[in-house]
């Protein structure tokens, strides 16, 4: 039962807010009582702290297996990690227009800062500095495999990878998930025609045309 309560009670969570939900809530989506959340959770904080440890421990899992296993191009990496956010926001959309939040932390800091305690707080900021440095060490080893030119500006390369990670789940509340497979698509694309070699993974992938917008007539040309 502790287990089912803090499963729904992080999709709760990223479905409506942390402050939204209450353990009446909870216990009437398990299928048990409150006294028995609070038995088994204490007060709201404590669940909502537990809840967001499992998740930095399954994010920063995830996130090290994808960008610190040897043996993978950069661009796979960054495959990998657009396929891991398409798979997240599938859990909460059906369709990729669908607009429901997928990230734990994100939709607490869009309405919920006065629930986040130091310590999430802390927590959201390692999470981050860790997948920025992970993705740092791959973006090195890349240049080190002859994938990028020796003169890649690494920190440039980290600094188009991360905010598309970062921002992911806000843009696709706006635009759905196309938008965010796009920017992906865009930065792998950058890479590669700017700073890959011969050994760099040729790809092709859709990038939807832009059309200049028209220019009005004056009206000394009608």
């Amino acid at each position: 039962m502790r287990e089912r309560i803090k499963q729904i009670a992080r999709e709760q969570f990223i479905r409506r807010g942390l402050s939204e939900v209450t353990y009446g809530d909870i216990a009437a989506l398990a299928g048990t009582t409150r006294a028995n959340v609070h038995y088994h959770f204490g007060n709201k904080i404590d669940l909502i702290t537990e809840v967001f440890r499992e998740t930095f421990e399954s994010v920063i899992a995830i996130n090290d297996e994808i960008w610190l296993t040897p043996g993978r191009t950069l661009d796979e990496r960054i495959r990998l990690t657009q396929e891991d956010a398409c798979r997240r926001f599938y859990e909460f959309n059906d369709d990729p227009r669908g607009n429901v939040p997928w990230s734990l932390s994100a939709r607490a800091r869009a309405a919920d800062d006065h629930l986040l305690t130091p310590e999430l707080l802390a927590g959201m900021a390692d999470m981050s500095r860790r997948f920025e440095a992970g993705v740092a060490h791959a973006v090195y080893a890349a240049i080190e495999a002859g994938e990028l030119r020796p003169n890649t500006p690494a920190r440039a390369i980290v600094l188009l990878i991360t905010p598309i990670w970062h921002f992911g789940p806000h843009l696709t509340r706006f635009s759905g998930l196309n938008k965010l497979i796009e920017h992906y698509n865009a930065v792998r694309l950058t890479i590669r025609q700017a700073y890959g070699t011969d050994r760099y993974p040729q790809i092709d992938l859709p990038l939807r045309e832009i059309k200049p917008p028209k220019k009005e007539q004056s009206n000394e040309e009608s």
